[in-house]
Order: structure tokens, then sequence, then C-alpha cells
């Protein structure tokens, strides 16, 4: 049974009491001369990426926003020595923060709208609960990846191992053509599964493909390899017809800057194919390259 609402009230309420006393705990009440030399380089670092969050962003400009992301990781790595925190996680948060800043504000469908809500509108309250809030979901989308960020990062190599298998599947002449130029793999696929996509995609497609990407069973873990295979896959034809310079600053600049709806649609349809195909069958890997594409033509091909 769903729990009543006053229950959910309650247990938000713990939750956020919970986050505000982890922050005094970690910073508040521990001298820096008391810090460990591993929690004060890690609060290095995360001074210095917030300003890197969305840099240019009205909402990530402003100092109280600023502050947040520092708490709201220096908090989430000290709780999780096991990882830590590592770089990209401050642009995980920056999508939990602008849909959660957006919460209450009607949508007009734009990237403008989503980031240039104006923080200073939010009271130190109203922040405050966001900050709880991200905390918690950003615990949420990391318990699930947390293998992504450990030593030798072993859930981030089996995603890239993944996707390498389903591409020699779906495109061997992709795959190929790659191998050529010497461009790797783990190359092409690193950032997008260490960030989630967040820096090659607009914010309005990223919310959507996250969205669908948290309803999976499993999250992201199960689900991502596909999405990036079938991101990869998207451009196969234009990559095809590049030489190996030109392939590795295409896949850095990818021209997805006006993607919005239609877009991820079609990138989570083609997605869903391969996990209907491959999902309970992960010898794939294993396997030749069939010379059939399970999308039938590329979709540059199909216009």
């Amino acid at each position: 049974l769903a729990p009543a609402a006053g229950d959910r009230a309650a247990r938000l309420e713990d939750a956020r009491a919970a986050y505000r006393a982890a922050v005094v705990a970690v910073l508040v009440d521990v001298p820096a001369s008391e810090r460990s030399a591993e929690d004060q380089q890690t609060l290095r670092q995360i001074l210095v990426d917030a300003p890197r969050t969305c840099p240019g962003v009205p909402l990530f400009c402003h100092d109280r926003v600023q502050a947040l992301i520092v708490n709201v990781l220096y908090a989430w790595a000290v709780a999780h020595p096991r990882s830590g925190y590592v770089q990209g996680m401050n642009d995980l948060l920056a999508v939990l923060l602008v849909v959660l800043v957006n919460n209450d504000v009607p949508w007009d469908g734009s990237d403008a709208q989503l980031l240039g809500r104006d923080a200073s509108a939010l009271s130190d309250a109203e922040l405050d609960d966001v900050a709880a809030d991200a905390y918690g979901m950003l615990t949420s989308l990391l318990g699930g990846l947390e293998d992504h960020y450990t030593h030798r990062q072993p859930g981030l190599q089996k995603t890239i191992e993944d996707v390498d298998g389903l591409l020699r599947r779906v495109d061997a002449d992709l795959h190929k053509h790659l191998d050529d130029v010497g461009v790797l793999l783990l190359q092409v696929t690193f950032r997008w599964i260490n960030c989630l996509l967040t820096r090659e995609l607009p914010m309005k497609a990223l919310i959507r493909l996250w969205d669908t990407c948290l309803a999976e069973p499993d999250g992201f873990s199960s689900f991502f390899p596909y999405v990036c295979a079938a991101f990869l896959c998207h451009f196969s034809e234009t990559i095809r017809n590049m030489e190996s310079e030109d392939v590795h600053l295409f896949l850095q600049t990818l021209p997805t800057a006006d993607w919005g709806n239609d877009e991820i649609e079609t990138l989570l349809s083609e997605a869903y194919i391969l996990s209907t195909l491959f999902q309970n069958a992960p010898s794939h890997l294993q396997h030749e390259p069939d010379d059939i594409s399970p999308f039938g033509p590329t979709w540059e091909e199909a216009g």
C-alpha cells in the first residue's frame, strides 16, 4: 500500500533534519585543523568544482547556491568514504537542483526558464529544503552507481564493456571504423557514463532522459549501456565518414544543443529495442557481430 500523505511528509522532514545534522557534524562542528588530510583534499576539490558547475548560468552563479553545492557534495562524500567525491558529481547534482528549484513553477518548455530561476527569490528556508532534498536524491541516484566511482571504477568499466559489446552487434561498421582511426570506446563513452550525459545534452532533454532511466527497476545501472549504444549509433554515418582527429573533435562537441523531447523519445525507443533484444542474453558480449542492425537503416539514413 502507498504510504499516507502524513507519513510521507513525516519521512521527508526526518530526511531533511538528518541532512542538516550531517552538515553541522562534518562542516560546522569540525574545525579545519581537525579534518583528516583526505577530507581537506575533498573539500578543496569541491570548492574548485562548485564554480565550474553550469558556468554562466544565472541560477548557479548565486553565492547561496554555490554554498549549497559545497555543503551537499561534502556531506555526501564524508558519508560515503568508499567512493568519496569524484569530479563530475557536481554535474549530477546540478540536474537535481534544477528540478527542485523549478518544482512549483509552470514550465514553458525552454532551457532558459529552467536555468534562469533567480535564486534570490528563494528564501533561506526554501533553499535549505532544496539542499536537503537534493542530498536525498543524490544519495538515491548514486546508490546504484557507487562502483562507478570506487577504486578502479569497476562499474564504469563494465558499462563501457557492455557498450562495446552492443556496438559490435548492432553497428559493426562503426565499431570497425573507430578501431581503424584509433578512437578507443573508452575515450568516447567515459564522460558519458561518468556524468550521465550531463555535458552532452541540454537540460530539458536531460531531465526527460533521466526520468526514464530512473524509472527502470535498476535505475541507470542496467539501462544506461543501451542508451549510450543507441546514442553513438545515432551519429554512425557521420562518424564513419570522418578521419581520426575529426572524430575526436566531433564527439567532444556533439550537435545536440537543440535536442528536445522528440530526439530523446527516439533515443529511448532505440535503447528499449536494444534492451529487449539483449538484456536477457549477456553472452552477446562474446559473440561476433551480426550483419544486420536491429534498427534497420541508421536514423540518419531513415531521415
